[in-house]
């Protein structure tokens, strides 16, 4: 069973930032991940998925 938590979380992704590579914060909230990058003013969706290795971190229409 999922447990939904109600009380937002606060990260910061190391070098996360899509556009400019900066520091990316990022709140957990009930309704998904929301990053927004202090450096270069990107926001967007982060995807968070766990993996056997731990989390994987992408962002849909970013291209490496």
């Amino acid at each position: 069973m999922t447990e939904v938590q109600s009380t937002p979380r606060d990260f910061m992704i190391p070098e996360g930032c899509p556009v400019c590579e900066a520091d990316l914060p990022v709140r957990v909230t009930a309704n998904g991940p929301n990053g927004v990058c202090k450096h270069c003013g990107w926001f967007g969706r982060p995807l968070v998925t766990v993996t056997h290795q731990g989390l994987r971190i992408s962002f849909e229409g970013a291209q490496a």
